[in-house]
């Protein structure tokens, strides 16, 4: 379970908005474009235009899992959502560099693209004034990082389930 599957089991209303899902269109739609779907030049104005969007729609806050390690991809992203009058509160999940590394190669992503030397780049970026509020998860559990993140954002999750084989029965199709 990650984070914002957790925030969103707890929070009323909530909605997870995956900017993977955009990436993943513009790769399939734009004939010949083969980088980052982050790089793409129709990223930005595409997430800003389904982002308000879907505020218009959800039923509550919006949750929006995403790592922009692009300084300026995040500025323009973040004072487009600004410029359109969205609130944003933003989070940053900091982890150690080993933990990282283990991360990118469990799910092989992106690992191979990024070297010793610009991942410690990336990790020190995260560091950075624009990217506050930090909050290091160290062994934090994705409820115990929801709890966090609501008591920074004003937020009142329904208590975490007690249940230890629930994330087994979630995942499998199981009973709650």
């Amino acid at each position: 379970m990650t984070t914002a599957q957790a925030l969103q089991e707890r929070l009323n209303g909530s909605f997870i908005f995956d900017p993977e899902e955009m990436g993943a269109a513009l790769k399939k739609l734009t004939p010949k474009f083969s980088g980052e779907s982050q790089s793409h030049p129709m990223w930005i104005p595409l997430m800003l235009d389904a982002l308000q969007y879907a505020i218009k729609e959800a039923d509550g806050p919006l949750i929006v899992p995403v790592t922009i390690a692009d300084l300026s991809r995040h500025r323009r992203l973040m004072s487009g959502l600004q410029a359109r009058g969205m609130n944003v509160q933003h989070f940053t999940l900091l982890a150690s560099k080993d933990a990282v590394q283990a991360g990118l190669r469990r799910r092989n992503e992106n690992y191979t693209m990024w070297d010793a030397d610009e991942l410690e780049q990336r990790l020190s970026d995260f560091q950075g004034e624009q990217f506050k509020t930090h909050i290091n998860i160290g062994d934090h559990s994705p409820h115990a990082i929801a709890d966090i993140i609501a008591e920074h954002a004003g937020l009142t999750l329904r208590p975490a389930p007690s249940d230890p084989l629930r994330w087994l029965r979630t995942t499998f199709g199981g009973r709650r």
